[in-house]
């Protein structure tokens, strides 16, 4: 087998298995934090209640932009969390795709654009995202789409998926002030066109268009001056470092790649370039910092990055990166592998999805959990108010929260956690394996 051979299944398997692997993950109970309190939950909540806004303080994700939690809408009422996750995972294959087509526009081999999609698609966080229902990877798509269309000349398509972006999160707004600088300010109105009834939703039910932006409900949106400064000096290691979330240890070698494209004689490559670099510089100032935020400018990073070494003179220093992208790929691949351990006793039958969930209550702080069915089974009509928890994707029936209910008059039954039953004004009738709590209010 030739060498060229090696390298290119060095690539493509690690693609495929990973692509295995997550699609196997859509399958699985949902494990994350935010997927549980808003992701799912209020999607959740619109089916069983047909109630968009929620007041106070647990749900004011409620009227931010919610593109992604409006299709989970009949995703959930027909799969449960399966739909969402495919979605998401979808969402992953389709942006690996459009790098691909991006690359190939660009007149680049089959060899480089493999580079390319492994670059996006083998890193850890793509790859447990394209198993959950957050809807990072949807963003990314829809941007990514953008930058597909605006590297063609349309700048209405352009603005139209900047715009649905917008309307799957607020941060897109970043996104649409770069490709603006990028492209021209003419793809504005048709992002702002698109993304309007979310702007109005949010006016209408709080007064604020951008809620809870310059509310005070999030109070921190960027790091400090002095975090700033040494973010954007250090911003190869930054990016490499893991807030939250890894991505891969390739990261930061992209963003200097990306640096030294911005010096090329090709317009299109600097323009993808400065995308990535502005991008990248917009996701290490943001508070509380996370790889997610990076995570709709990795395409541009990746692109740039392989462009500009495939033009590069000197065989080595290509031959040095293309072994550098194939082991990252095998590092990620073994890093999931190892992960996914956990799912065999699920896969195989051995245990249900309610055992598999109280078995790891302890990495989900403030989610419910049902596993012996008691609140499901209450007497159907009764009034349930929640207090305490957090996550409340899981919760069988219908519930107010007392974040946004505060009369506890006219309830049947309150679910919470640690209250002490005798200083509490109701009876404790059951109290499951996880610690949470039924107490019986009349």
């Amino acid at each position: 087998m030739g060498k060229t051979k090696i390298i290119f299944w060095l690539l493509v398997g690690p693609i495929i298995l990973l692509a295995l692997l997550n699609f196997l993950l859509v399958f699985t109970p949902e494990f994350g934090f935010d997927a549980l309190w808003y992701h799912l939950t209020l999607p959740k909540l619109w089916l069983l209640k047909h109630q968009w806004y929620f007041p106070g303080g647990l749900l004011y994700y409620s009227v931010m932009p919610r593109l992604a939690e409006t299709l989970f809408i009949p995703l959930i009422h027909f799969t449960g969390t399966i739909g969402p996750k495919l979605l998401q995972y979808l969402a992953g294959l389709g942006t690996g795709l459009l790098i691909w087509k991006i690359l190939a526009d660009q007149k680049q081999a089959v060899l480089w654009r493999l580079v390319g999609v492994s670059l996006f698609y083998c890193t850890w966080l793509v790859s447990w995202q394209s198993g959950s229902a957050y809807i990072d990877l949807i963003r990314t798509f829809l941007e990514t789409t953008a930058l597909f269309y605006l590297l063609r000349g349309s700048w209405k398509k352009g603005g139209l998926f900047l715009g649905l972006a917008i309307g799957t999160k607020w941060l897109a707004l970043g996104s649409l002030v770069i490709y603006a600088l990028v492209f021209g300010t003419s793809l504005i109105f048709p992002a702002l066109l698109v993304s309007l009834p979310w702007f109005y939703l949010a006016h209408l039910y709080t007064g604020n268009p951008v809620y809870p932006l310059f509310s005070g409900v999030i109070t921190n949106s960027f790091v400090g001056f002095g975090s700033i400064f040494r973010h954007l000096i250090l911003a190869p290691f930054y990016l490499t470092k893991p807030f939250d979330d890894f991505l891969s240890p390739l990261v930061g070698l992209l963003f200097i790649l990306a640096v030294l494209a911005l010096r090329s004689e090709k317009i299109i490559l600097r323009r993808i370039s400065l995308v990535a670099v502005l991008g990248s510089c917009l996701s290490l100032i943001l508070d509380p910092p996370s790889s997610r935020f990076l995570l709709p400018f990795l395409p541009a990073l990746v692109v740039s990055s392989v462009i500009f070494v495939s033009a590069l003179k000197n065989d080595w220093l290509r031959k040095v990166f293309l072994f550098l992208v194939c082991l990252s790929g095998l590092f990620i691949l073994s890093l999931r592998s190892v992960a996914m351990i956990k799912y065999l006793p699920l896969f195989t039958g051995q245990v249900s999805s309610a055992v598999f969930l109280d078995s790891f209550a302890g990495r989900l702080p403030g989610t419910f959990l049902d596993g012996d069915h008691f609140v499901r089974d209450l007497p159907r009509g009764s009034r349930i108010l929640v207090d305490k928890l957090h996550n409340l994707y899981y919760f069988p029936r219908d519930f107010d929260h007392t974040s946004w209910v505060a009369d506890r008059n006219g309830y049947d039954f309150l679910v919470t956690i640690g209250e002490d039953p005798k200083k509490f004004p109701g009876q404790l009738i059951h109290t499951n394996s996880v610690g949470i709590q039924v107490f019986k209010l009349r």
